[in-house]
């Protein structure tokens, strides 16, 4: 579990944050907002990547999946067990169907597949599990494999998403524009206009037996 109590972060004169406060408890926590509102700079201040005002608790130890990362001429193998070495990596390997890369270079994989590879380093090495845009570069299959493997463990995880479709795992919804919290609650309790007031475009949202689905209304 972590808690968020009053983040702020200025970057020189530029406020980037501005009085964040939200709790992430065990399941799927997604962070939404467009480009530019202060996603990725909160992750940073969670894992102290980024100086920052106000308290931040974290219960537990912590692992990230970074949306861009660099290429070692390493192989797999060393790259997952590269952190913590009580670490149950195997099974997060075997979880992501992974065996067959262990021995290849990491630079030699695609995008995709270096993701996975860093997705099943963080699920082993983590709690909290912090994850910046962990289905970019992924294919539909893998985009669904992955939060279908999320859904399983007992951790709490926090997530930033372009893609709408997570929504449908989300536990919990916490959406941010411009430096500031405009949601935290859960995906029932979403509504069209916060979608709208933070994408500027229109959304349907649908209700399907249990399942809460956000289309959006964009015309060509």
């Amino acid at each position: 579990m972590l808690i968020v109590k009053s983040i702020s972060v200025n970057i020189g004169n530029k406020n980037i944050l501005s009085n964040i406060s939200f709790s992430a408890s065990k399941g799927i926590n997604v962070i939404l907002g467009p480009n530019g509102s202060g996603k990725t700079t909160l992750l940073k201040a969670i894992i102290g990547m980024m100086k920052y005002k106000g308290e931040i608790i974290i219960n537990g130890s912590v692992s990230f999946v970074p949306a861009e990362f660099f290429s070692p001429k390493m192989k797999v193998i060393d790259v997952i067990m590269s952190g913590r070495k009580r670490a149950n990596y195997y099974y997060f390997i075997k979880e992501l169907n992974l065996i067959e890369f262990l021995d290849r270079d990491f630079s030699t994989l695609s995008s995709g597949e270096k993701k996975l590879v860093l997705i099943s380093k963080a699920l082993a090495e983590g709690e909290n599990v912090i994850m910046d845009e962990p289905l970019s570069n992924l294919d539909i299959k893998n985009r669904f494999n992955i939060m279908r493997i999320l859904r399983k463990f007992d951790k709490t995880f926090l997530i930033t998403s372009h893609e709408l479709e997570v929504l449908r795992y989300a536990d919990k919804v916490i959406i941010i524009n411009k430096g500031q919290l405009k949601y935290d609650g859960s995906i029932s309790d979403l509504s069209e206009d916060v979608l709208y007031d933070a994408y500027g475009i229109k959304f349907k949202k649908i209700k399907i037996d249990d399942e809460v689905f956000f289309k959006p209304e964009v015309s060509l």
